[in-house]
């Protein structure tokens, strides 16, 4: 008996050694790009495209073939989120720069303000002189603002002009967005490059640096920096995907 069964044992490990290899089908159709698409079950193909759909047989991958269609899996899962990042942090860059206006060695920065729902877009003169930020009233005339109270005020040249207090709901500047914001609101005369004046009352909250050469301003410049060169390392890493990618496709010129 004891004989039978080490026999009985060693005919199944010789059968299991010498079975046949596994054959599983793969299915693959067309979709409506053009888009060859492989599928391991006909129940995964869309009913519109079963009727043109194609089975391939196909030997069971081996343990080393399955290590591989793992690691190149990670692979493509690792450059997805190489490429996220980089989104990400192009989209971020973005919103820390403002374009600007200049004129001669005038910077003219856009800036919106809003009043009881309503927004204007102005473009205000950067004035690193001026304490507080100036808008003109015509600027904002298409909002009906009222203003707090009245007073005047001397200007360069000994001129005295009236100044309305107004204090809007947000004052919004690249980045940033200033809340019930009380800002000066100025009569003027005469045709006007720009529509009123920034001033450190808005600049001296956070760091700034102006690019002349590209026009505009880059906010927290350090930062900026940082994720730029993370950027740059990104964009550098060079992967077996980008290998494939750049290779020419068979029969292109």
């Amino acid at each position: 008996m004891r004989r039978s069964a080490y026999a009985l044992s060693f005919l199944l490990c010789l059968s299991a050694s010498f079975s046949p290899t596994v054959v599983a089908e793969i299915f693959h159709y067309t979709d409506g790009n053009g888009r060859k698409v492989y599928v391991d079950s006909p129940h995964k193909i869309p009913p519109q495209y079963r009727e043109k759909s194609q089975t391939i047989a196909t030997e069971q991958r081996t343990d080393e073939e399955k290590l591989a269609s793992q690691a190149s899996h990670q692979q493509i899962s690792n450059e997805f989120q190489r490429k996220q990042q980089i989104r990400k942090l192009e989209q971020t860059i973005e919103k820390m720069t403002t374009p600007v206006k200049i004129i001669g060695n005038q910077v003219l920065v856009p800036v919106d303000v809003v009043w009881r729902g309503r927004k204007a877009s102005l473009h205000l003169l950067l004035d690193t002189g001026a304490s507080m930020t100036v808008l003109h009233r015509d600027g904002v005339s298409s909002l009906n603002i009222a203003s707090r109270n009245s007073s005047y005020a001397q200007v360069a040249g000994g001129g005295i002009i009236k100044t309305e207090r107004v204090v809007f709901d947000r004052v919004e500047l690249g980045p940033y967005k200033i809340e019930n914001k009380s800002t000066a609101v100025i009569e003027t005369t005469g045709q006007q490059a720009f529509d009123g004046l920034l001033g450190m009352d808005i600049l001296g909250g956070g760091q700034y640096k102006i690019d002349f050469q590209q026009r505009k301003i880059i906010w927290s410049p350090e930062k900026y920096q940082q994720f730029m060169d993370a950027l740059e390392k990104l964009k550098a890493i060079k992967t077996d995907v980008d290998d494939e990618a750049d290779k020419p496709k068979e029969g292109a010129l």
